[in-house]
C-alpha cells in the first residue's frame, strides 16, 4: 500500500482508538466518506483500488484489535443489541466497545 494511504489509515485508526477510550458502548461513522474527505484534505490522488486497499487495511486492524464480532460494516445501517434490545444505527461502520460494561 502507498505510504500516503498508510498514513490516512493510521490517522483514522488513531481517531477510532481515542473515541473508544471513553466508556461508550459503540461508535459509528460513515467511514468511506470520512476516508475520502481525509484523502482530499491531504491532496492525495487515489484510485478506487487505493480506496479499497485502505478500507480493507482499516477493517482488518479493527477486527484484530476489537474482535470480528464487534465490527459491523458493508451497509449504510446496522442493527445491534444494546442493553438487551435491538437498535438500528445509521452509519457505514459500527464498532462495539468490548470493554464497555452493559
Amino acid at each position: 500500500m502507498k505510504e500516503e494511504l498508510l498514513k490516512v489509515a493510521h490517522d483514522y485508526l488513531e481517531w477510532v482508538y481515542v473515541q473508544l477510550e471513553s466508556d461508550v458502548n459503540f461508535i459509528g461513522d460513515d467511514y468511506i466518506d470520512t476516508i475520502e474527505d481525509m484523502l482530499l484534505e491531504e491532496g492525495i490522488l487515489y484510485t478506487q483500488n487505493d480506496m479499497t486497499q485502505t478500507i480493507k487495511s482499516i477493517i482488518s486492524k479493527l477486527q484484530d484489535k476489537y474482535g470480528v464480532n464487534n465490527i459491523f460494516y458493508g451497509a449504510p445501517e446496522h442493527t445491534v443489541i444494546e442493553n438487551g434490545r435491538y437498535v438500528t444505527l445509521y452509519n457505514q461502520l459500527i464498532i462495539k466497545n468490548p470493554k464497555h460494561k452493559e
